[in-house]
């Protein structure tokens, strides 16, 4: 059994990314418009640097960074994570993801995906890239769980890969942050990320949390639609997956990419795998070299 078709283990090493995933509507743009517009960077870009760091029981068990560059038109992401401490004793695992594409009125399209993994259970990669025909070729090691045909432009149509929805609270307009559903591709499945507003409240820093202010409650569920084997989903029907708790925070002083609404940013997260029950912290949060939190003092 590979460690990423194990729901346990594929949920806490994706957490990190789901964690700084946001709310978004997905538009289709077809490739050849997509390469057209896509073809110079434009100014007025915005770097956008994040770093999370996980625990669970108390230890410190993953660090997630990303980093974005964003314009109104177009973006780039990368990210890495790690495990650590005893979680990197028993499941020590390395990885990165990079994506690109286009930020339309309406939201974005996913260009190009790649994810790279080298750990306890092997070495595994997935790479995506928009054909004509608006399907995406995919290629991975290994090809479990890959389809021969792969899925229809029409299916994938609206979906991004989990990377690119990791960029859209920073550049989401909506007055209502926890309102929306964020369908995503990765290659092998589709799923999508439900949602919920649970209140408004006001934060204070707790363990690595730095962060002070207002923020919004909501809860995130996990959503398999298509690509999931049989056994995945008969267990998920006996043991459903709980949702994921994120608070938001909007940062007034911080513009977006289209200069006319605020960064809004995860800034903590609680979830339960089979393996541990974890928080995850924003613990640095960068905009153009700007500091948007202070670090925790211990």
């Amino acid at each position: 059994m590979t460690s990423f078709a194990r729901p346990s283990l594929r949920t806490l090493l994706m957490t990190g990314i789901i964690f700084s995933g946001a709310l978004f509507n997905a538009n289709s743009v077809s490739a050849t418009e997509a390469t057209t517009t896509a073809g110079a960077p434009d100014g007025g870009a915005n770097q956008v640097d994040l770093t999370f760091e996980i625990y669970g029981g108390g230890l410190h068990i993953v660090s997630f960074g990303t980093q974005a560059v964003l314009t109104p038109e177009r973006y780039e992401i990368a990210a890495q994570f790690q495990t650590e401490g005893v979680a990197d004793t028993l499941f020590h695992g390395r990885g990165s993801s990079t994506a690109s594409g286009l930020l339309t009125p309406a939201g974005p399209r996913l260009l190009n995906y790649s994810q790279e993994y080298d750990g306890r259970f092997g070495e595994r990669s997935i790479t995506m890239a928009l054909d004509d025909s608006g399907r995406y070729n995919v290629a991975a090691k290994p090809e479990d769980g890959i389809h021969k045909q792969g899925f229809s432009a029409s299916r994938v149509q609206g979906k991004v890969d989990p990377l690119t929805a990791s960029i859209f609270t920073a550049i989401n307009s909506s007055a209502a942050p926890c309102s929306q559903t964020i369908p995503v591709f990765d290659g092998r499945r589709i799923f999508n990320l439900k949602f919920k507003e649970l209140d408004q409240t006001e934060l204070q820093p707790i363990g690595a949390g730095a962060y002070t202010g207002p923020a919004w409650r909501c809860s995130v569920l996990y959503d398999p639609v298509a690509g999931f084997t049989r056994e995945f989903l008969v267990e998920r029907a006996k043991n459903p997956l709980p949702p994921f708790t994120v608070w938001l925070a909007r940062f007034d002083e911080q513009m977006g990419p289209s200069g006319n609404q605020p960064l809004v940013l995860p800034v903590r997260m609680m979830f339960e795998t089979s393996i541990v029950n974890a928080i995850a912290h924003l613990t640095t949060a960068e905009v153009d070299g700007k500091a948007l939190i202070q670090p925790a003092i211990n």
